[in-house]
């Protein structure tokens, strides 16, 4: 018997091999963690893009001088899908509101959306909305612009299609308000 316990104590103390053993344990783990990363990274490009191109957008407006109208916005929904470099739907809605110090609330001026975005603001959806636009002086403007863009991700690990939505609310610079004419 004294023979079979020495093979066994020898192959016990044998590390021959054994790089390529735990080379194939751990191989799945490590190309899960690479998918995983890139697909965070992705998504996290996606909401970055998003971002940039609702604040580029608000900036556009901001500065915008000449009137608006469904054609313009179609245009900017066509730019918010360009430098998003998307391959999802994106979306986009502008509303305009001027405070009115007196009543103590913001007036909805005028509302325009592009693509699979929600409806037009109205009055009473800009009241849910107006906690969220800064104070402004009486008669003041704010243009706040909305976007959306639905992200699904490169690869299944675990994350689930998203919808990404951001808003950024600025001020007219050069002309007290942004006006919206149908023909525009």
């Amino acid at each position: 018997m004294p023979l079979p316990r020495k093979r066994l104590v020898r192959f016990a103390r044998c590390e021959d091999g054994s790089y390529s053993v735990e080379a194939v344990m751990i191989l799945p783990l490590l190309l899960w963690v690479a998918l995983a990363s890139m697909t965070f990274i992705d998504g996290y490009r996606q909401q970055n893009a998003n971002l940039r191109t609702t604040y580029t957008i608000a900036d556009m407006l901001s500065r915008q001088s000449d009137p608006v109208g469904p054609r313009f916005v179609d245009g900017l929904g066509r730019i918010h899908t360009f430098l998003t470099q998307g391959k999802n739907e994106t979306s986009l809605r502008v509303t305009v509101a001027i405070w009115n110090e007196p009543d103590g609330k913001h007036e909805l001026v005028w509302s325009d959306s592009t693509g699979n975005a929600p409806a037009p603001i109205t009055d009473v959806t800009l009241a849910q909305l107006s906690p969220s636009i800064p104070a402004l002086s009486n008669g003041s403007t704010a243009i706040i612009v909305e976007t959306w863009m639905d992200y699904e991700p490169v690869f299944k690990i675990g994350l689930s299609p998203h919808r990404f939505h951001h808003s950024a609310i600025v001020t007219p610079r050069f002309r007290p308000q942004l006006k919206y004419e149908a023909g525009a």
